[in-house]
């Protein structure tokens, strides 16, 4: 629910403002996002200030700059895949995807109420992945791992780092809880009829290979690969419609996360029209039988199906497209700029749909092959409606 501010809010607010107060401390002593704060300042040099006075161009350009930029600075809280309040991993990482998307850097880390700083030690300092806190986090992971299995998955973060001190290891229990939080293993106690049924299925292969549908929005598949750019992994998220072939969505970010996934999915399932039941397979990758993203399809109400281990057949769909994908599109230029990478993915992908004719639909455009779905589908409900008002 948005929340209400009385008169007396924007007063002192105001107030503040005209005291000199910088609108970050006046957001940090209220808490009011500073969104809402820069809007009723805008207000108030409209209401008052130029009104007060002839207003020269200088006057005018600052207050265009400021409303320009609380607008991006809403547009990114809108969008962004992480809050304000998350940790400075999520909020690196948003940063780093939506500079992909042309926002401005200095304006990413005021919206995200990251330091300029922090994110440009992470980046420049190696702290992106790189600190002897990670590597060693990567070194106890296997072991934290095999103490959560030998217990049968009994163990919480507190027993785990007892075993560990009995072996040699001295490591926090929240450490521990921070690599089975990223890892997906959490104790059964918690919840052991619960974790039981999101196991079973995450085994569960429903599309079992039946790659033929009846009609658009029925089964989704997807799937992630990368491409080195610059010495940097860029990773590609795609989601295709098995009636057409046609890539519904895709995303292309620096980290291989849940962020990644859910993004994608959304993206395809805004723009398109969910009427029945909506299956949606892909591998058991971490990002795609994570907690939280599996939660989204459950409030969605889509139904998940899983490739089996070491089985890539069983999404072969997308290993296809993929490697056509690579052969015309990324094995075929060198970019200049990641910007250009990015416009010439884009580009690809409405070439796939509009223009590249595909051998399963008959040597026809994906997007040509489901428009005639749609046609088809008009005229029955049109003769429906005729034989129903003739029985009239």
């Amino acid at each position: 629910m948005k929340q209400k501010y009385t008169q007396k809010q924007k007063y002192d607010v105001i107030k503040r403002y005209l005291a000199s107060e910088q609108v970050l401390s006046i957001h940090k002593r209220t808490g009011i996002p500073r969104s809402t704060i820069y809007s009723w300042i805008s207000d108030y040099n409209y209401k008052h200030q130029v009104k007060d006075h002839a207003i020269n161009l200088k006057d005018y350009n600052d207050l265009k700059r400021k409303y320009e930029r609380s607008q991006i600075i809403i547009k990114i809280l809108q969008s962004a895949s992480c809050l304000a309040t998350d940790s400075i991993d999520n909020k690196y990482y948003a940063i780093e995807d939506m500079l992909l998307e042309g926002y401005n850097v200095n304006v990413l880390c005021e919206a995200l109420r990251l330091p300029k700083g922090t994110y440009y030690n992470r980046k420049l300092r190696g702290k992106n992945g790189n600190t002897q806190a990670k590597q060693r986090r990567d070194e106890l992971k296997p072991v934290i791992e095999a103490i959560y299995q030998e217990s049968n998955q009994i163990y919480g973060p507190c027993k785990i780092a007892a075993v560990m001190y009995d072996r040699g290891y001295h490591i926090s229990p929240n450490t521990i809880a921070r690599i089975m939080h990223e890892n997906g293993w959490f104790s059964i106690r918690g919840g052991a009829k619960a974790l039981y049924e999101m196991n079973q299925k995450r085994k569960e292969n429903i599309l079992n290979q039946q790659f033929t549908t009846t009609r658009p929005n029925e089964v989704w598949v997807s799937d992630v690969t990368y491409y080195t750019y610059n010495q940097m992994r860029y990773f590609i998220c795609a989601i295709i419609d098995l009636y057409a072939r046609k890539v519904v969505a895709w995303k292309i970010s620096k980290k291989n996360s849940t962020q990644l996934i859910r993004k994608t999915f959304m993206d395809a399932y805004s723009s398109r029209e969910i009427t029945d039941n909506l299956l949606f397979h892909s591998d058991q990758g971490g990002n795609y039988v994570s907690k939280t993203f599996m939660k989204q399809l459950q409030e969605l109400n889509v139904q998940q199906s899983f490739s089996r281990a070491s089985t890539p057949y069983d999404n072969s769909v997308c290993e296809s497209f993929f490697s056509s994908f690579k052969q015309e599109e990324l094995y075929r230029h060198e970019y200049k700029t990641v910007e250009e990478m990015k416009r010439s993915i884009n580009n690809y992908m409405i070439f796939y749909n509009e223009k590249r004719p595909h051998s399963i639909i008959r040597y026809q455009t994906p997007n040509k092959f489901e428009a005639k779905y749609y046609v088809k589908l008009r005229l029955l409900q049109d003769v429906n409606l005729d034989d129903n008002s003739s029985n009239l």
